[in-house]
């Protein structure tokens, strides 16, 4: 049985998420939370198959904008951008989710794995990031998101 494709489980996800991020250090200690808008796009034209505009919204009225075109190669999304640099992948032993590897760029020696999924019927999805540090795991994050387009 092969890996689902990833551009059939990535499409789905078209649109506008809104959804508040929380970041817990290695011992569960809340560290960070925020709000984020995710926009997902999938030019029909053009070098990337997939296109992320992430901004981010904390209560102290800080905000950041990233943008993340993403090529596709033999069943897997690759960024290379000035923030990041990973693979997206889906595996035949979890059918519906989606999986990121990728390091930060900006943080030299973090990488992060990311796991997604969807409940597309009730618009809401399930994010949670894995973080190391030249090795060492020191983070968590949870993302809990609801289309709003």
């Amino acid at each position: 049985m092969d890996d689902p494709d990833i551009m059939d489980l990535c499409r789905p996800h078209a649109g506008c998420w809104r959804g508040h991020y929380r970041h817990f250090d290695a011992e569960g200690a809340l560290v960070d939370a925020h709000e984020s808008e995710i926009l997902n796009e999938f030019p029909a034209q053009g070098e990337f198959a997939y296109v992320q505009t992430s901004r981010f919204f904390w209560a102290d009225g800080r905000h950041e904008r990233h943008v993340f075109p993403g090529r596709l190669v033999a069943n897997r999304l690759i960024w290379e951008t000035e923030r990041l640099r990973g693979v997206a992948f889906t595996s035949r032993h979890a059918p519906q989710a989606m999986f990121l590897r990728f390091a930060r760029v900006d943080l030299p020696g973090i990488e992060i794995l990311e796991m997604i999924e969807a409940d597309h019927g009730a618009g809401i999805r399930m994010r949670s990031w894995q973080w190391r540090k030249d090795g060492q795991p020191f983070r968590r994050t949870i993302v809990d998101e609801r289309r709003v387009w």
